[in-house]
């Protein structure tokens, strides 16, 4: 697929585009002032490098193929996202309200695109710079050449070097959504033509249900065996800043969007609750109802707090005049199971993520009945993102999954509720 070391010709992209609108080398020589030769060139370049043919030329023009109308959709989205970036950067002078913002091409190359995303990712700008074979020095010079072309300042002067403005940081945001949508115009073309196909990446919230995950993820690759699922974990904030910018394709997990986050849609695919977490054998599990009192002497293992977890844990010892100390602070799975399965340590836990070891016979839910919380798990979704059939596809595997699964042990709320972004 595209990747940032080999972002396409911008020029040429846009003479293909033109084609795709008008339906003629000839019409977007004219429309774009440039040669035809230089048109049809632009064309060869951009085939042989996805490797199939986007156009059919014949007598009365030329004329996108099945495949190259997806292509076409992709690359309208590219520069859409683009050329609106930059005219929200740029605005309008005075007294030139109908002046119509350069096109994007114009002011920036592949590289310059390329080099502002690159540079505009705090603390790994090494990293990212030697997996491309550059410097970091040679990115921020790129980046600079764009912020002069522009006329507008992208980065701060510090002492630690330059820093990404807010104007900055936003065109690296949009110019990541634009490369996503290359990626998935490649990723389509390849899917189709049963050559390669691209990377699904996932975002997974603790405690989100990794059995339906998996299970889901498990159905997707038997039909789809060439697409790559990438699986990323994270706690909110953070996994939903990744789909702001274009690095997760969406998030699985407990649906909390906040007001402020309304480029994103949530869709609801299952009910889960809370419940009380220990080893078998722990001496709560003999009670016939677990209160907080009897929770408050125990030793707990808990998330950081703000999370939607943490406060619900808190909550219970609210009006207890003993509270735990909570001095064991982890999200991860995988040591929140060796204490509990090692010690009298309690903890919380959504009935989704606890469903294998409940089954394996190795944790056991405590008898309680003052949680009654239902959670609404789902995905979390990018507003405008149009989900490439491989997509659509894993979002299938997951509603097949998760339908038949209500963890809250009420009636399922449908898993075709689509909530308002």
């Amino acid at each position: 697929m595209f990747r940032l070391a080999d972002v396409p010709n911008l020029r040429h992209l846009r003479m293909v585009q033109v084609i795709g609108k008008l339906g003629g080398v000839s019409c977007a020589s004219r429309e774009l002032s440039t040669s035809q030769p230089a048109v049809t060139q632009a064309v060869a370049n951009i085939e042989a490098e996805i490797g199939l043919p986007i156009f059919e030329r014949c007598a009365t023009g030329t004329y996108p193929t099945t495949i190259g109308k997806q292509f076409l959709l992709r690359i309208d989205r590219f520069f859409d996202t683009l050329d609106t970036a930059l005219a929200q950067v740029l605005g309008r002078p005075d007294g030139a309200a109908d002046r119509i913002p350069p096109r994007i091409e114009r002011l920036v190359t592949g590289t310059q695109l390329r080099a502002l995303i690159v540079t505009c990712e705090q603390g790994r700008v090494s990293e990212i710079a030697d997996s491309l074979g550059l410097s970091p020095a040679s990115l921020f010079r790129s980046a600079r050449s764009f912020e002069r072309a522009l006329g507008k300042q992208l980065f701060d002067r510090t002492a630690q070097g330059p820093i990404p403005n807010r104007t900055g940081n936003y065109l690296a945001r949009e110019f990541r959504r634009a490369v996503r949508e290359l990626e998935l115009a490649r990723g389509e073309v390849l899917l189709a033509a049963g050559t390669e196909s691209l990377e699904l990446v996932i975002g997974a919230l603790p405690m989100a249900g990794s059995h339906d995950l998996a299970e889901a993820t498990r159905r997707f690759m038997s039909a789809y065996p060439s697409t790559k699922v990438r699986l990323v974990t994270g706690e909110y904030h953070k996994l939903l800043n990744d789909l702001s910018n274009s690095r997760i394709d969406m998030i699985f997990g407990m649906l909390r969007r906040p007001e402020w986050a309304d480029d994103v849609s949530e869709e609801v695919l299952f009910t889960d609750n809370y419940c009380l977490v220990a080893r078998v054998g722990h001496a709560l599990t003999r009670l016939e109802d677990v209160t907080p009192s009897d929770l408050a002497g125990y030793e707990w293992v808990v998330p950081q707090k703000g999370t939607p977890r943490r406060n619900r844990i808190e909550q219970i010892f609210a009006d207890e005049p003993v509270r735990p100390k909570f001095h064991l602070e982890t999200s991860s799975l995988t040591m929140i199971r060796s204490l509990l399965l090692n010690s009298d340590t309690v903890t919380l836990m959504t009935r989704s993520e606890l469903q294998n070891d409940v089954e394996l016979g190795v944790l056991k839910v405590l008898p309680c009945r003052f949680l009654d919380n239902v959670l609404l798990k789902g995905v979390t979704t990018r507003s405008d993102w149009l989900p490439t059939a491989a997509h659509n596809a894993f979002l299938d595997c997951l509603r097949g999954v998760t339908g038949k699964t209500n963890h809250a042990g009420k009636p399922d709320s449908g898993s075709d509720i689509r909530m308002a972004s």
